[in-house]
């Protein structure tokens, strides 16, 4: 035979000392858990960016940066007198 939990909801302020600490823990215990799946959550979709971000960058067709023409900064090109 299967036995039924009973369906009676107890109130935390109908508990005595020892129901509200453990109703107390278990909601700290819940908090704490849903704090932690949400930065678990964030850490890996920054990763993933990060990853394809990655990827990206070193993507063979993208060419590198370069320097097409150089200026000296000491001889100032339009200076009027």
């Amino acid at each position: 035979m299967s036995r039924e939990r009973p369906t009676e909801r107890r109130e935390p302020h109908d508990l005595n000392w020892f129901g509200k600490t453990v109703y107390l823990g278990g909601t700290m215990l819940r908090l704490t858990a849903n704090l932690v799946d949400a930065t678990a959550d964030r850490v890996s979709k920054i990763a993933a960016e990060s990853k394809e971000a990655l990827d990206r960058e070193l993507d063979p067709n993208v060419e590198d940066a370069r320097v097409i023409e150089e200026y000296s900064r000491s001889d100032p090109v339009d200076e009027e007198e």
